[in-house]
């Protein structure tokens, strides 16, 4: 089953010299990962916020959009005169259990009433992945999502994210300019110059 598809798409910024990205077709299936890689500033981020629909492309066209994308990135981007609980309950309010259970699975059950000002940035990530997997995405795109963890935790992290892919079959699309760091290494890949 296809979840986005988009034929021939560029996505120019005005102001800048030249497109982003241009002529790009691409179509994201159920359950499929996908990585995209390359020097910062070519693409890829633009290319995630295009396929969430925060931007339009500029030319070409996309035919299938997801309900739900789920998306977690570098800056977590928490409400921050919020508890961890009530970021994850604001987006899922009836999946409070869920969400306890995944802040335990990732080591964060006492940090729950915390204020999102107070966590740690790597907390604050982690926090951030949880709400993106509340919503039982579609797609689930991580954008430098994990970058800030340690490797005991950044595997934890991984293990919730595979946990969950199990259960609910979303596509996985990534960034990540650590190889050794990607949840799915053998991801189709494309790469921007």
């Amino acid at each position: 089953m296809t979840l986005f598809a988009a034929d021939t798409i560029g996505l120019h910024y005005p102001g800048r010299p030249g497109p982003v990205f241009r002529a790009l077709s691409l179509s994201i299936l159920k359950g499929e990962s996908l990585g995209l890689s390359g020097p910062s500033g070519t693409g890829k981020t633009s290319l995630m916020r295009v396929i969430a629909g925060l931007e339009r492309p500029t030319s070409g066209r996309i035919s299938i959009r997801p309900r739900r994308i789920g998306m977690a990135f570098a800056e977590p981007r928490l409400l921050p005169r919020l508890s961890a609980m009530e970021n994850l309950s604001f987006i899922a309010p009836k999946a409070r259990a869920e969400g306890r259970a995944m802040l335990t699975a990732l080591k964060m059950a006492a940090l729950q009433d915390a204020s999102a000002d107070s966590l740690s940035k790597g907390q604050a990530q982690r926090v951030a992945l949880i709400r993106a997997l509340l919503i039982r995405p579609e797609i689930l795109l991580l954008d430098e999502a994990l970058g800030g963890l340690d490797m005991a935790t950044w595997q934890s992290a991984r293990d919730l994210i595979l946990a969950k892919r199990d259960r609910d079959g979303f596509a996985l699309v990534e960034i990540s300019h650590d190889p050794a760091r990607r949840i799915m290494p053998e991801a189709r890949a494309i790469s921007f110059p």
